[in-house]
This record gives C-alpha cells, structure tokens and sequence, in this order.
C-alpha cells in the first residue's frame, strides 16, 4: 500500500528542510554583520578622536623639538650594537679553545669537543679548574689538532 506521503519522499521532496527559511537566515546574519562592522567603525572613529583631542600640542620653537641627550656618563649608547658585541664574545668563549692556566697545562675547549671528550673518559675531574671546563695541556693540544686550529 502506497499512499501520497510516500510518493512525496520518492519524488525528493522534503517538508522538513525550508530553503525560504535558510536564505532569510543567511540574509538576517548578513545584515547583523554589516550593521555591527559600521558600528564598529563609526566606534572607533569617535575613539580616536578623543585620543587625539587628549594628546597636548607639539612645541612651538624647534629647539623644544630636539631631544637631548642624557649627562655623562651614559652606559649605553647603543643597545643593539651592544648586544651584538656580547652575543659574537659569548659565541667565541663557546665555541673557541683558549688557555685558562698555560703553566698548569689547562685550557678551555668548545662544548661539543669537552662532550666527546667526557664521554670518552678523557677528562679527569676534582680539580677547579676542570670542574670549569677545562682539560689539560697535552688534549688541548690533541683537540686543537683534531679540530684543525
């Protein structure tokens, strides 16, 4: 037995699903977001023209324009230079090998070199100056060679 609500869902017609409602929808949120983004602007037009009513006038003579450096002594002139003199000093400290003691024998070796060299058993350790990474003078001169300085 057929009746006319099955031939309905044979023929692809679905009462449940409303594309009017759908269409109304999608232009409501539409509009709403058009609506609020003119808000939004309108908002912050009116803001920025309290920020600049706010700001006090520019000086009058240009000698008020120019800034003027701090008294002696000024620590730092220029940070960034500054800081690049320490990063390329500290790349060198890391990275080089350098004589902490030359009479005892003890020097300093990049990280990577005192690494192999720990886990080679090279290293001894319960001095000062080792515990501070540094290694004697005959695998100094051993590392420095392997290294090619």
């Amino acid at each position: 037995m057929s009746d006319g609500h099955d031939r309905q869902y044979e023929a692809g017609v679905d009462r449940e699903v409303s594309l009017k409602g759908i269409v109304y929808t999608g232009v409501v949120l539409a509009l709403i977001v058009v609506v609020f983004g003119v808000l939004m602007w309108w908002l912050s037009l009116g803001l920025r023209a309290g920020m600049v009513a706010g700001d006090p006038p520019p000086p009058v003579l240009p000698e008020a324009r120019v800034q003027e450096l701090p008294p002696e002594p000024r620590l730092q002139t220029d940070p960034t230079d500054d800081l690049r003199i320490l990063r390329a000093e500290e790349d060198e400290f890391l990275t080089g090998y350098n004589w902490i003691d030359e009479g005892g024998g003890i020097a300093r070796v990049p990280i990577e070199r005192a690494m192999e060299l720990m886990a080679a058993g090279a290293l001894e350790t319960g001095s000062k100056e080792q515990a501070e990474g540094g290694v004697t003078g005959e695998e100094m001169t051993t590392a420095a060679g392997e290294d090619g300085s």
